[in-house]
């Protein structure tokens, strides 16, 4: 087993539900407390090449009938494209997250996470394909207006998510 190979299935803490957000339509919200290094989930899918992955989006975008593609960097030329349709799916983009990663696949509370709160990933530390950029409405006092696989490259990030980017982004900053 190569150290990247993803978990066989998703798991998701069962005090996680999809309900409605306040950034984009339906988001992860906790149902009870949960406590600062708890595991909330553990990311499972395929893992395919860039090229690839290009060729699924570019599937994606020409066809409405195919699934979006939600997928995470995991190394170099290494893409994780989650199972259509988990609860995955629903995880919005916060420049002030309260998860982040803790390794390849798992993803912990970054900080305690109140009953109702939506649970948020920055995905700025999570995606590494070449070219993506969307807009941010997260409404925190630290949004950026714009999430970009370029995020890794900001100092300031750098040092906010010390040791909790995605393999392949980690190393760019480390300069491995």
């Amino acid at each position: 087993m190569h150290p990247f190979d993803p978990p066989s299935e998703l798991w998701v803490d069962e005090r996680i539900a999809v309900g409605p957000s306040a950034i984009e339509g339906r988001g992860l919200v906790a149902a009870a407390p949960i406590a600062a290094g708890t595991a909330v989930i553990r990311l499972a899918g395929r893992l395919v090449s860039s090229a690839e992955l290009d060729a699924l989006i570019a599937a994606a975008e020409s066809d409405p009938s195919l699934p979006y593609v939600d997928t995470i960097t995991v190394d170099e030329d290494r893409h994780l494209v989650f199972t259509p349709g988990t609860t995955a799916h629903f995880a919005n983009h916060s420049c002030h997250p309260n998860p982040w990663l803790a390794g390849p696949y798992e993803i912990v509370a970054r900080r305690h996470v109140r009953a109702g709160d939506e649970l948020t990933i920055d995905y700025g530390t999570i995606s590494g394909a070449r070219g993506f950029s969307m807009a941010c409405r997260c409404g925190s006092t630290v949004c950026r207006g714009a999430v970009t696989s370029d995020d890794w490259r900001d100092l300031e990030l750098q040092v906010r998510y010390r040791g909790h980017w995605v393999p392949a982004l980690q190393s760019r900053i480390d300069g491995v």
